[in-house]
């Protein structure tokens, strides 16, 4: 290993564990997943132009959650012992198949039970086929990763992979909420670019196209790679993240009380086919907080960096069970009783903090558990290996 003095990078990979400041990132969008979720869910588009819908939806649910998400994959990525082309591509088949048994578990079933019971074929039924076939973050997730074996079996850098997915971004660009004419057309595109169907009941808008979303999984990963080099973080920091802490201080608001870009309303309707501009906006948004983060976890007992590092590990089984919770709490529960699925903001807030504890205890049970039938299985082979060898 070769230490360069008061240079940022070394030679050879220094930082191969787990950054503590990337776990706080990730437990942060943990923390405030659930709550984020249901104010998407439960607020009317005109509630999510303004107060604390607002700011849970466009601002927490929007520069600070999904794409923190979305970049940390890529950090996971580049820090992956399993990381060669083919594992890659497998796990993104997983990621994929575990995606549809999300919507199955979100959409498909609670639908059915809804319409058996209600009726209501306009809520439950008309827009089933949209959502159990489109897109969401596990799905992105899969299909980047197979773009990102497919870039990786081709020998690209990181530096090469972050041009590509710029160039794939600025095609997104050219036909950025395009309607194809067709649902199912504007559903399977919907993965790859930003569809629009362009209804009065927008029944397809694609929430994470792979070509406008992956420009944050190559810069994670570029990001991950250099991490692993990193000797020197607090100059790293001081460097990058306080610029983008100004410009995003700047930017921000601008865009908030002008109305447009990712900041100009609801995040459904401006977030999820972000401009270029947006995007980049975000990415100083990931360096900006990871330097907050970086000074906060010095701060930090080593305990608690711990229980932070337990949780963030948690993060794709939170999501899958809190999204399912939030569904069926507010698609389910309270459209049935109520007759609509609108919730106040305080009740909203305080059913989100509910969801957000009970997910995370129900991910941390469900990864120990899987944890345990892996070592019992290493143990049984163990001893059927020994047993091969007497």
């Amino acid at each position: 290993m070769v230490l360069s003095g008061n240079k940022i990078f070394a030679q050879d990979n220094i930082n191969t564990g787990r950054q503590p400041e990337v776990d706080i990132a990730k437990a942060i969008v943990i923390f405030f997943l659930a709550s984020i979720h249901v104010f998407v869910e439960c607020t009317s588009e005109e509630g999510l132009s303004s107060g604390i819908p607002y700011f849970f939806d466009s601002v927490l649910g929007g520069p600070w959650a999904a794409p923190m998400f979305i970049f940390s994959m890529g950090i996971g990525l580049a820090y992956s012992r399993h990381n060669t082309p083919f594992l890659i591509a497998r796990r993104g088949i997983g990621l994929l198949l575990l995606g549809f048994l999300h919507n199955t578990c979100r959409y498909l079933i609670p639908s059915l039970i809804g319409y058996a019971i209600t009726g209501d074929s306009e809520f439950y039924l008309n827009r089933l086929p949209y959502l159990f076939f489109g897109n969401d973050i596990l799905q992105f997730a899969g299909i980047a990763m197979l773009l990102m074996a497919l870039l990786r079996k081709i020998n690209l850098s990181g530096l090469s992979i972050v041009i590509v997915s710029i160039v794939l971004n600025a095609f997104a660009m050219i036909y950025n909420n395009v309607n194809l004419g067709s649902p199912v057309l504007n559903v399977l595109m919907g993965h790859i670019i930003g569809t629009a169907d362009g209804s009065s009941e927008e029944l397809i808008k694609s929430d994470f196209p792979l070509f406008i979303w992956f420009i944050m999984y190559a810069v994670g990963y570029m990001f991950g790679n250099a991490l692993k080099r990193m000797q020197n973080k607090k100059k790293f920091y001081l460097i990058v993240s306080i610029p983008c802490i100004i410009v995003l201080s700047v930017a921000v608001p601008y865009e908030y009380f002008n109305g447009f870009g990712m900041m100009g309303g609801p995040a459904s309707n401006v977030f999820y086919h972000a401009s270029f501009p947006d995007m980049l906006l975000c990415i100083a948004n990931q360096f900006g907080m990871l330097g907050i983060y970086f000074l906060v976890s010095k701060l930090l007992p080593d305990r608690v960096i711990n229980a932070i590092s337990r949780l963030s590990k948690n993060v794709t089984a939170v999501y899958f069970i809190q999204w399912v919770l939030v569904w069926w709490a507010v698609d389910f529960f309270t459209f049935i009783i109520k007759g609509d699925v609108l919730i106040a903001p305080i009740p909203a807030l305080i059913l989100g903090l509910i969801l957000n504890i009970i997910s995370v205890i129900l991910a941390d049970v469900w990864i120990m558990r899987i944890v345990r039938q892996r070592f019992r299985r290493s143990v049984m082979r163990n001893e059927d290996q020994k047993q091969s060898w007497t």
